[in-house]
């Protein structure tokens, strides 16, 4: 038989984690949510203000507040250069066929490869399909570069 201190400790536990999970943040307890990390999409002030959603990233940093020097690229020019995407339009491959899917694939991974490439060449942190900034931070824009090594 379980010991009825430990019974009633755990709910006493139980009941204030509730009550401060729903305790509005101006009601004298603070919020759970403070001490929770905060979400890579939101703006904080250590985000500097990128504004970048996590499935436009390349190569580098992910989350927008580890950001300092980010790059970015034009990727449907980049992909549209690469031999695959050629291939794909030459021979009237469909993308969402089997070897459509490889050829496209491929296409990115060699996009993806020339990209970390001219990120460390150029000291970047990540480099992005679209990226931008709320106080107007100029981004470099590194396409020439990239295609150059695709």
């Amino acid at each position: 038989m379980k010991n009825p201190r430990i019974v009633i400790k755990a709910a006493a536990i139980g009941a204030l984690v509730t009550l401060a999970a729903f305790a509005s943040p101006g009601a004298g307890m603070p919020a759970l949510d403070v001490a929770l990390p905060s979400d890579e999409y939101s703006s904080d002030s250590t985000s500097q203000d990128w504004v970048v959603v996590q499935s436009d990233n390349i190569c580098g940093l992910k989350k927008a507040r580890q950001l300092s020097n980010p790059g970015k690229v034009d990727f449907q020019s980049l992909f549209d250069s690469t031999d695959e995407a050629k291939k794909m339009k030459r021979d009237g491959i469909d993308e969402s066929s089997p070897e459509g899917s490889q050829l496209k694939a491929a296409a990115f991974e060699s996009i993806r490869k020339a990209s970390v490439t001219v990120m460390n060449d150029r000291s970047l942190c990540s480099v992005w399909k679209k990226i931008s900034n709320k106080k107007g931070t100029a981004i470099t824009d590194v396409t020439e570069s990239v295609r150059a090594l695709l």
